[in-house]
């Protein structure tokens, strides 16, 4: 069994005052666009949501509009969002994931995800235990020290911009986040914290459109794609 874990309880600190989730884009709020390519999707055989203690009831009332049927929960974020990825997870384990079963942990915010890149990242993490999407850097990378002086610049070649779902073995991510929660770590991703115990993650190229909305001129490309 495939769980998807929306992660939608964020701050949008960087949005100038736009919540993200529910910004309205031809007449539906963003994160519709998001749900329904979990919803759409074949090997998906449920949805969780992760959102704001105050938004469950908007939530609720989104589901039943748009008559979401995947959707199995809708739980209460944490703090930060590694602490909201470990709820959905324990709400996984709730639902009756088994230690086999792929987790895929994934942005509200990203909503141009294709069904062929989400197959891709499942297929490798059936083979690997873990993987994610994301694209080659096209930039030149410079590595900074203090006040702002060039240390070095890295091989672009080798650099990867992380981008959701991120998909791991149920039993594996457990083990992860439990072993993050005890030493206090906290990783800026979901498979960093399987990097950290030396286990492999398998990167799959996505397209550049997929990109999580983080700025107010994000919003302006996701409009010209949906």
């Amino acid at each position: 069994m495939n769980i998807a874990i929306i992660l939608a309880a964020g701050n949008s600190k960087r949005m100038r005052g736009v919540d993200k989730i529910f910004y309205q884009i031809r007449g539906k709020p963003l994160i519709f666009y998001t749900i329904s390519v979990f919803e759409k999707h074949p090997k998906i055989r449920k949805i969780i949501l992760v959102v704001k203690k105050r938004v469950v009831k908007k939530f609720s009332d989104l589901i039943r509009k748009y008559r979401f049927k995947k959707i199995s929960a809708i739980i209460e974020g944490g703090k930060e969002r590694q602490y909201s990825a470990f709820n959905g997870l324990k709400a996984a384990e709730n639902l009756g994931a088994k230690p086999k079963d792929l987790i895929l942990f994934h942005n509200g915010a990203n909503p141009l995800i294709l069904k062929e890149e989400v197959n891709e990242a499942i297929k490798a993490a059936k083979k690997y235990k873990a993987a994610l999407v994301g694209q080659f850097a096209r930039d030149t990378i410079k590595e900074v020290g203090k006040n702002n002086f060039v240390v070095k610049t890295l091989n672009r070649k080798k650099i990867f911009l992380a981008q959701t779902p991120q998909i791991i073995e149920c039993q594996l991510a457990k083990k992860a986040f439990e072993k993050a929660s005890a030493k206090n770590f906290y990783g800026t991703d979901d498979v960093s914290l399987v990097e950290r115990l030396g286990k492999r993650v398998k990167i799959v190229q996505a397209s550049t459109k997929n990109i999580k909305v983080t700025y107010p001129e994000d919003l302006r490309f996701i409009e010209s794609q949906l």
